[in-house]
């Protein structure tokens, strides 16, 4: 399993500023884009939900959801031996590397790669948001500004990539450092391992602005 693709709904765009994580998914796929599982879950920011009108999500919606440090070490769980796939994934992996800061959690990255920064490569335009290169790639992405939306259609437009390079591609070699970084199975651990953290997901969906940023 060689990638996970990530995306988070935040409330604000610096995290150096105390701006939190109020969404998160993670969705694996194998080698050739294929996904092999989701997970998300709304996340308690301990704050104001900041542009509801953007990433649609009211204080209400937060209300009973765990605070990060609750799924911290699931979501490391989730991220060993992968590269990390995002969408401007620079802005994701702050948010992440702040929260699991706070919630004193380490987190050696495997690789990384941006479906952004890689476009170039594969659609043409200057344009390089999530709704323009999943438009020129075919996709639909009927629930944009939702975590799992937009990590789905993160990772159908990386298996669009996968599939228009042909060959093996440029960063085959990130892909088997993080898999030699997976640690070995450890059947104690895997038999003793604490259950899933609990999660707490949309119950509707809203019709969102779409934010130039991402």
């Amino acid at each position: 399993m060689p990638y996970a693709v990530i995306d988070t709904e935040t409330t604000g765009f610096s995290p150096a500023k105390g701006d939190r994580m109020l969404e998160i998914a993670v969705v694996r796929l194998d080698d050739a884009g294929e996904v092999l599982d989701t997970w998300e879950t709304l996340l308690d920011p301990g704050c104001s939900v900041g542009a509801t009108h953007v990433h649609g999500i009211t204080a209400a919606d937060v209300v009973g959801a765990p605070v990060f440090r609750e799924v911290a070490a699931h979501v490391t769980g989730l991220l060993a031996g992968h590269v990390v796939v995002g969408h401007n994934v620079d802005f994701d992996l702050r948010f992440l590397t702040a929260e699991l800061a706070a919630a004193s959690v380490p987190l050696t990255l495997g690789g990384k790669l941006c479906t952004q920064r890689l476009a170039a490569d594969y659609l043409p335009g200057p344009k390089r948001t999530l709704a323009v290169c999943c438009e020129q790639a075919g996709i639909v992405n009927d629930h944009a500004h939702s975590a799992l939306g937009d990590t789905l259609a993160t990772a159908e437009l990386f298996a669009f990539y996968l599939r228009h390079h042909g060959g093996s591609p440029p960063w085959a070699a990130a892909v088997a450092r993080a898999a030699h970084a997976l640690p070995g199975t450890d059947l104690f651990a895997a038999l003793t391992a604490p259950p899933l953290p609990r999660t707490h997901t949309r119950t509707r969906t809203r019709t969102r602005t779409h934010s130039p940023a991402r």
